[in-house]
């Protein structure tokens, strides 16, 4: 609280953490109670003018217009910024007027904190010996260092119990002002129950969902493992394992896969180890006429999958064909390419990653729920507005654009193309059949290769011709491209690997 008539010594700080704690106020160098009212820190800071004291952007006084929002009544004087949030003695010190003549003439008993903070720090700035002076630095320095250490580790929101818990009541016909029998946490009946020795809170209940005589947990968790491999879980609806949901195609192989999981002790490379060295799952994909009429969906797995990757390993195959998949594992998210302007409306910008950050999986792509990568919502990934658990499969002429078009892909089909005229032999059929190979795990048919290479070599006569052309198209992606191979050459090359990688977006064996 100001008082008034009265000069007075204000410091605002903030830490710039966009949190309410972040702030403080000292009053004659001491901390001030903040309550807060309203948090919109999060909103961005914008302001008409670089800094205004004593008003919030009112309008010139000669323009006319009015505006009722309060001003500050008083007077201003020595207004210092500091480019560093001070510490509590810091804050002290900067309010304490005295002069160090003057500091010294007060008794050692009767000095303010400021007061001797302030002599303090003179004495080791100004006249100590150059040992204790050194040891000062050194000491300040370390807590800098510390300060930014802590300010580099990433935070999580995590949940912690209430002390005391929160009486819960039923809802009354759902109505919240109507509350009926009193309830306390727990789980349903026909479910092995929550350990009797443990309190009842969402550790015990964190515990009980993994737990060896738990039925659930496995079972749908390996279900939608099978799911990822052969576009439908043993049970299809892999989102509703109670009576609404479907019963499961093949009961013995989920219960054997889950109990193989839990013993495992819920080994996740194990359970995909166990899944795709299968015989089921090393069948052929081909498929008959007869077969597709009795079971189009292969529910009775008579034969291997054949589907479409999911929109994030699309282009993590592309990549890691290529040569530029980053497998590095954590981190913060990144920010691949992306169509210009996209962003122009959200309160924030999209910068671009550099480097490594283009090329690491999509897992980590930064995702805004209202603006999801573009390319991945092509190929049916999910907007993240609502949970889902079975993404829809499309075949749209979208698609093929983006694969034939997306910076992605093309400097992927380059980078294929590099390495194909580097380790893939001397002539354009060894070349093709490495390339093929590398994206397919096969070699192409003869039909398929024939196309292929004369593709190649439609490609080769039209950019010797025009090799500005063939420039541009090499030069596409922030990586380098390799100047010791035939600009024309390297252009057909990449137009042939684009063409193989848009074949390798199927999950097939034949």
């Amino acid at each position: 609280m100001l008082r008034l008539e009265e000069w007075q010594h204000v410091l605002v700080t903030y830490d710039g953490k966009k949190m309410p704690s972040g702030f403080q106020v000292y009053v004659n160098g001491e901390a001030q109670e903040l309550i807060t009212q309203l948090d919109g820190i999060n909103n961005p800071i914008r302001g008409r003018e670089p800094l205004r004291i004593g008003a919030s952007g009112l309008p010139p006084s000669n323009s006319g217009a009015t505006d009722s929002r309060p001003r500050f009544e008083g007077q201003i004087d020595d207004v210092r910024i500091y480019t560093a949030v001070l510490t509590p003695t810091q804050a002290a010190v900067v309010a304490t007027g005295e002069s160090l003549s003057e500091i010294v003439e007060i008794a050692p008993d009767r000095r303010t904190a400021g007061q001797a903070e302030k002599l303090r720090l003179a004495f080791l700035d100004q006249y100590a010996s150059p040992s204790i002076q050194e040891a000062w630095q050194l000491v300040g320095d370390l807590e800098r260092q510390r300060a930014e250490l802590w300010d580099s580790f990433p935070t999580v929101m995590v949940m912690e119990e209430m002390e005391p818990g929160r009486d819960t009541f039923q809802l009354v016909r759902g109505a919240y002002d109507v509350p009926g029998e009193q309830v306390s946490p727990g789980v349903p009946a026909v479910l092995p129950p929550l350990a009797a020795d443990q309190e009842q809170n969402r550790l015990a209940f964190a515990e009980w969902l993994v737990g060896p005589d738990h039925p659930l947990t496995a079972r749908v968790t390996v279900n939608r493992f099978w799911q990822m491999y052969f576009g439908t879980g043993l049970v299809k609806t892999a989102e509703n394992f109670g009576t609404q949901g479907e019963y499961p195609s093949h009961p013995e192989l989920l219960d054997w896969l889950a109990t193989t999981f839990i013993d495992s002790g819920w080994d996740v490379k194990g359970i995909q180890r166990a899944i795709v060295t299968s015989a089921t799952y090393r069948q052929e994909s081909a498929i008959t006429p007869e077969m597709l009429e009795q079971d189009p969906e292969n529910r009775q797995l008579a034969r291997g999958p054949r589907l479409r990757l999911p929109a994030q390993m699309i282009r993590d195959q592309a990549l890691s064909v290529a040569g530029l998949l980053v497998e590095k594992v954590g981190g913060p998210s990144v920010k691949p390419y992306q169509p210009e302007g996209l962003w122009d409306q959200a309160s924030q910008q999209y910068e671009q990653s550099e480097g490594d950050g283009l090329y690491r999986r999509s897992l980590y792509t930064f995702w805004k729920r209202t603006l999801g990568h573009p390319a991945m919502l092509t190929f049916d990934s999910s907007t993240r507005e609502t949970c889902i658990v079975r993404n829809g499969r499309t075949n749209t002429p979208l698609q093929a654009l983006n694969l034939m078009n997306d910076v992605t892909y093309v400097e992927a089909a380059r980078s294929l193309a590099q390495r194909t005229m580097v380790q893939g032999g001397t002539t354009p059929e060894e070349r093709v059949r490495f390339a093929y190979q590398l994206a397919t795990a096969h070699r192409p048919r003869p039909d398929t290769e024939s196309v292929l290479v004369d593709g190649y070599r439609h490609y080769l006569d039209r950019y010797q011709a025009d090799r500005s052309s063939a420039l541009e198209l090499v030069n596409v992606g922030e990586s380098p491209r390799d100047e010791t191979l035939d600009i024309a050459e390297l252009a057909s090359y990449t137009m042939v690997a684009n063409l193989i990688l848009n074949l390798d977006r199927t999950v097939t064996k034949d």
